[in-house]
């Protein structure tokens, strides 16, 4: 399957330099003509420079957004998806090495079999605060956007993502609501996952509302 075409892939960082250079690495090592689009969030560090080179070296496959400032991992998905010109968007953390080719082959495979199916990769279920929990009737479905495909022509009917420490919360809860699929992955077959590459530095940029959210969730509030 030819995927140059069908699919864009999008790749966000936030002064993780060392890792985003790693993850493109390893995304080119198996995926050297799929459509990247890189955004950097307001970097102070050598993250620019690194993209910048990066880009220009692959100036035929590979579009650079350099945002001023830091808006976040949410809105920055939001930014990118509107510069897709492909219906299908592959979304993945920087904190990623890719194992393996044919992920993505598999991925479109299953979002392509219901013109309804959304989103495809890890499911877990949280809370309406955005905390993981076992499945229940108010649990919602959720999609972990470390390596996730969705289609933007859905995406487009729901709310965006959002700065959150999950920021597709709400869009997913929405999207179960009107019976869009989301579909489960095992990505990682394909995928190592460091965890917390950029947050672990950072934060989830929240402020007070994030420390007000995780006092009431242990509240059970």
């Amino acid at each position: 399957m030819d995927i140059s075409n069908i699919v864009t892939a999008v790749i966000i960082n936030y002064q993780t330099p060392d890792l985003i250079r790693h993850a493109i690495a390893s995304f080119r090592k198996f995926y050297p003509n799929v459509q990247l689009i890189l955004i950097d969030n307001g970097s102070r560090d050598e993250s620019v420079k690194i993209l910048t080179d990066i880009q220009s070296t692959q100036s035929a496959t590979t579009k650079l957004v350099l945002n001023k400032t830091n808006i976040h991992h949410g809105p920055a998905m939001h930014q990118a998806i509107n510069l897709c010109s492909s219906d299908l968007v592959l979304f993945l953390d920087s904190d990623c090495e890719v194992l393996g080719g044919g992920f993505i082959e598999a991925m479109i495979e299953l979002i392509e079999q219901d013109k309804q199916h959304y989103a495809v990769g890890k499911t877990e279920f949280l809370n309406e605060r955005g905390f993981l929990v076992k499945p229940n009737q108010k649990s919602i479905r959720y999609i972990r956007p470390i390596c996730m495909l969705v289609r933007k022509t859905l995406y487009n009917a729901l709310p965006p993502f959002q700065l959150h420490g999950a920021p597709c919360l709400a869009n997913m809860k929405e999207a179960a609501e009107r019976n869009f699929g989301l579909i489960e992955f095992d990505i990682h077959k394909f995928i190592f996952h460091k965890g917390r590459g950029t947050a672990s530095k950072f934060g989830y940029g929240l402020g007070i509302r994030g420390k007000v959210n995780y006092l009431l969730n242990k509240l059970n509030l």
